[in-house]
């Protein structure tokens, strides 16, 4: 069972009607990151600034519009399933439910990472620089807010160094380019559109924050946690003397707790002897797992993640071969299966789990469409 002292009550709760204008103003006077939708006590989903980060939505924009699912744990639950969970999702928080589904609490990494530090299960013979992200993904501080914003969208991440000539000089995170964004005012469209253009052209040392707290490469995992939980941030830097090495996180540090328990993750993968041999494609298919593997998570509980190839033919010319990947998925929502050919079989295993995730995605879409008539007809 999760431990009590593991589950956060957040400061504000969002309803389904709620409008975004009140909510965006909840999360900055709470400084929450993400908030719950919830009706009749039970979670409808969340609302994260990484997810506005992604998408320009009106202010009147009711909560259950612009709200995303989200991959929950059950109260009795156990900790090596949490922290599996936090590994493969990727997420800031998790949601607590009971047996009726209705909403307990959150488990925020925060939250996770004091329980591991107090308990022991940090490795002290762990570094920074041994877990950090290397090279880090920086971004120049006379650069526009509309390329920051555009880097974080693509590299899926949530803060960019900024630099000038190379050199560390602030911070900009998602939460710095949402507030920048949905602070702008006027009643006319053509006004709300003229200021957001002009926020999205400002430079990023305009809203960066700074001085910047950072790691050092050879600071042994523990500090690294004390210091996350003392400045309330989610990750930092990391530096070798005057230069940026790298960024670290609290999510870098659980995968370190996580391969220290030696906890599996739900995938098992069938490779050829002959790819398996392959380094480069064997690091291909883990990159490519995992970040599926945590897509597909973030939508609904995944409990096995299989994926086979079978060689189809050999070409005659430069003796290539015609590849089949075979994926199949079983969610808390059903059982999909999807395979695709291809002569690179890296690419017939990304078409064959877009496939799958494109089926997860029509069957929440049913799903929410049904809870959406139940809630306006309650409303009603």
């Amino acid at each position: 069972m999760i431990d009590s002292t593991l589950i956060t009550k957040p400061q504000y709760i969002a309803h389904s009607m709620d409008k975004l204008s009140d909510i965006i103003s909840k999360m900055k006077e709470n400084k929450m990151w993400t908030v719950p939708v919830i009706n009749d006590r039970k979670l409808l989903g969340l609302i994260s600034y990484k997810d506005l980060l992604s998408r320009r939505v009106s202010l009147e924009t009711k909560a259950i519009n612009v709200m995303n699912p989200s991959v929950t744990v059950q109260i009795d639950e156990d900790i090596n399933r949490l922290i599996a969970k936090f590994y493969t999702t990727k997420a800031r928080v998790i949601p607590v439910v009971n047996e009726k589904k209705e909403f307990i609490g959150f488990v925020t990494r925060e939250s996770l990472l004091s329980y591991l530090l107090k308990a022991d299960e940090i490795p002290e013979n762990k570094t920074a620089r041994e877990y950090m992200t290397s090279p880090a993904t920086t971004i120049d501080e006379n650069d526009s807010i509309a390329r920051a914003r555009w880097v974080m969208i693509r590299d899926n991440i949530s803060r960019l160094p900024a630099t000038k000539e190379y050199r560390l000089t602030g911070i900009i995170s998602a939460r710095d380019i949402v507030d920048a964004l949905y602070s702008v005012s006027g009643r006319k469209r053509e006004s709300i559109m003229k200021d957001e253009e002009r926020v999205m052209a400002m430079p990023v040392k305009e809203i960066m924050k700074y001085p910047v707290i950072t790691a050092n490469g050879k600071e042994p995992l523990p500090d690294v946690v004390e210091k996350l939980l003392k400045f309330r941030i989610s990750g930092m830097p990391v530096m070798e003397g005057d230069r940026l090495s790298g960024v670290i996180s609290g999510l870098d540090i659980i995968k370190a707790v996580a391969e220290k328990m030696q906890l599996s993750i739900p995938i098992e993968a069938k490779i050829p002897q002959e790819l398996k041999s392959n380094l480069d494609f064997k690091a291909n298919i883990d990159d490519i797992l995992e970040r599926y593997l945590s897509k597909i998570e973030r939508l609904t509980e995944v409990i096995n993640f299989k994926v086979s190839f079978k060689e189809e033919m050999r070409s005659s010319v430069g003796n290539k071969k015609l590849y089949t990947a075979m994926v199949r998925v079983t969610t808390k929502i059903g059982d999909y299966v999807a395979k695709d050919t291809d002569w690179e079989p890296i690419v017939a295993l990304k078409n064959a789990v877009e496939k799958i995730e494109e089926r997860i995605l029509r069957k929440l879409r049913k799903i929410e469409e049904s809870n959406k008539k139940g809630i306006k007809a309650e409303e009603a």
